[in-house]
């Protein structure tokens, strides 16, 4: 008898040894759920499916990531999920509004961690109040990690806390192949933040 074929991040998973859930888990998505609400964020909006939890190289970096539906808007998108060994102050690299270009951005405190950065202006920046830490985006977003950007297609990452993340384009759920991708990525761009940024903004931020 033939057993039923695995969904696609179910088999995944089973290749790589990660965790898969068809719905958030108590590991995986639960955990963000209590810090981002911890941090005021309406985490009631999402709808989390097709969980995968695990490690990634390089630095075998802990991970989150899940597709999920959002009040208001259509579509499922993916939310891949960088787990940080310290919490930071909120920082994301946009395309600039007038020519694209990947840009710091530090007023992004007010944003849903689950906003699609590189897709959508968020209405939460118009008439965002300036950022805590005024000097911490210019400092972490050095020419490296701007390169590192670009050539690894993460426009639209944002850290939100411990977190390092990075949302598809409502719509677009992750296909594997471009679920490691990303999430290689993400731990690329991890292992080129300037440690002593990280090491001096991270002693001013409560940890969740």
């Amino acid at each position: 008898m033939i057993g039923r074929a695995r969904a696609p991040r179910a088999q995944l998973a089973w290749d790589r040894g990660w965790r898969y859930s068809r719905r958030g888990s108590r590991t995986g998505f639960g955990v963000i759920e209590e810090r981002w609400r911890r941090a005021g964020k309406a985490v009631a909006d999402l709808a989390p499916a097709d969980e995968l939890t695990g490690a990634v190289d390089p630095a075998a970096r802990p991970f989150t990531l899940f597709d999920t539906t959002v009040l208001g808007s259509a579509g499922y998108r993916t939310v891949s999920v960088l787990h940080l060994p310290v919490a930071l102050p909120p920082v994301a690299v946009m395309p600039d509004p007038l020519d694209g270009e990947p840009c710091a951005e530090g007023r992004v405190g007010p944003v849903p961690p689950w906003a699609a950065l590189a897709f959508q202006h968020p209405p939460e920046l118009d008439g965002a109040p300036p950022p805590e830490h005024p000097s911490f985006a210019g400092e972490l977003v050095t020419g490296e990690v701007l390169d590192v950007t670009r050539r690894l297609g993460l426009l639209g990452w944002r850290i939100a806390g411990r977190d390092l993340v990075w949302v598809s384009r409502p719509g677009d759920r992750l296909d594997p192949d471009r679920v490691v991708a990303v999430l290689q990525a993400l731990a690329s761009l991890a292992s080129v933040l300037p440690p002593a940024v990280v090491r001096a903004y991270a002693r001013d931020v409560h940890r969740p």
